[in-house]
């Protein structure tokens, strides 16, 4: 049996975060054919990195898993100046400042670029050494090393350690960061590279021209509940009424500040009962709004009933490499309406036919008035199809089974 670790930021039945959750089912899926590590902080959130969790190893659903104390919490200012300039860099080599004036500049305005290009991702965090000195030691144990999420410094120094057996899952989108002078190395590093979507492989593959590698789009497994709330939705909200449901990190970041608003005025111009559900831990003021429900973080089998009984999924956030709430909605037939400025959203809508891509208010108001007001049965049919022909396990699993073989041979 081939022994394989999971290298992620942040790990455990209570995190709250799409890929930290990519992380964990994936894990748990593969112990089935493999000895499965997992190194990863002892953070619960990612705004701190706090230490939460004990250091210590743990057996969490059959998967073992080392935890590693952060020596410090998120260097929020350190960071922001440190990634000012490397926006600054950014910027220059966009208008094509190379070479020695780029190098003079730095000189002359501030900190050398291999300094700013080291510290930022110790400021991102969360920073644990000790678990890159545990991968130092120990990475000759695994057959192949999986990292996952291209942001952190597990991911960025982690990688430098043993490239030639590692696969690399960047969950990478367009944002700010992943222009920074930092990653083009890193993007060209590992064994091999496994996309979640056709559009976040288009991404990668033109900002950092890595076509070379051996890369797959591997998607994710996506299954019907296995469990639902024996509870009506009226008992857990504490209303009967239709409800758009939103699921995931409650965040300005996530668009979540802007859906509120226009459901408010949605709202105002097509007064009803309609409601707005918010499932998630909360990283942002929410409305003082009557029709405004914050659920907070739930149970898998709660999340479950609120989703299958929702009108619509609201997805509003410009930044997403899969969204696998996303796709769970089309699974039981809900229909989801995605901001269309998110590449990966709007294939999802485009391919599925399973909804509506909006870009401004009237396109989002025309969505949400026609689901509520017409037959989405064939919608519902269109999701459900969609995740059967592109999102099941049996494929996933079959293509990480060939990118780990491809990872531990002999180059």
């Amino acid at each position: 049996m081939k022994k394989i670790a999971f290298i992620v930021q942040r790990y455990g039945v209570e995190v709250n975060g799409g890929a930290e959750y990519l992380c964990r089912i994936l894990a748990e899926r593969l112990s089935r054919t493999y000895e499965v590590d997992v190194l990863t902080s002892c953070a619960l959130e990612y705004q701190t990195w706090a230490n939460w969790y004990p250091a210590e190893t743990t057996m969490i659903n059959g998967v073992r898993v080392h935890r590693f104390a952060a020596e410090y919490e998120r260097q929020a200012k350190l960071s922001g100046r440190t990634e000012h300039q490397l926006r600054k860099l950014t910027d220059l080599g966009k208008r094509g400042v190379w070479g020695w004036l780029k190098k003079s500049y730095y000189s002359l305005k501030g900190p050398s670029i291999a300094e700013c290009i080291e510290n930022w991702p110790k400021y991102q965090g969360p920073y644990t050494p000790g678990l890159i000195d545990y991968l130092k030691q120990n990475q000759q144990q695994y057959d192949a090393l999986i990292f996952i999420t291209y942001l952190y410094y597990p991911t960025v120094a982690g990688l430098y350690v043993a490239p030639e057996k590692s696969i690399f899952i960047p969950t990478a989108h367009d944002e700010k960061p992943i222009y920074f002078p930092v990653f083009p190395p890193l993007f060209n590093k590992p064994r091999a590279i496994l996309f979640l979507t056709p559009g976040e492989k288009r991404f990668v593959h033109r900002q950092f021209k890595n076509e070379s590698i051996y890369n797959d789009i591997v998607g994710i497994g996506i299954e019907p509940p296995r469990a639902v709330s024996e509870k009506s939705t009226a008992e857990l909200i504490g209303s009967d009424a239709d409800y758009l449901l939103y699921i995931g990190r409650i965040d300005a970041a996530k668009g979540c500040d802007k859906m509120c608003e226009q459901f408010i005025r949605y709202k105002k111009k097509h007064p009803s009962s309609l409601r707005l559900v918010l499932v998630g831990q909360s990283f942002m003021p929410i409305p003082n709004h009557p029709d405004i429900i914050p659920a907070g973080f739930v149970d898998e089998d709660v999340k479950a009933r609120l989703l299958m009984n929702a009108k619509a999924l609201l997805m509003p956030s410009p930044h997403e490499s899969l969204s696998m709430v996303t796709l769970e909605s089309m699974a039981v037939g809900v229909p989801v309406i995605a901001n269309a400025d998110c590449e990966i959203l709007r294939d999802h809508i485009e391919s599925s036919q399973a909804g509506y891509a909006y870009h401004t208010y009237a396109e989002l108001e025309t969505a949400i008035t026609n689901i509520l007001t017409q037959d989405v049965s064939k919608m519902a049919e269109n999701g459900r199809q969609y995740v059967q022909q592109y999102y099941t396990w049996q494929t996933v699993l079959d293509k990480f089974d060939k990118a780990i073989d491809y990872a531990a041979s002999k180059k």
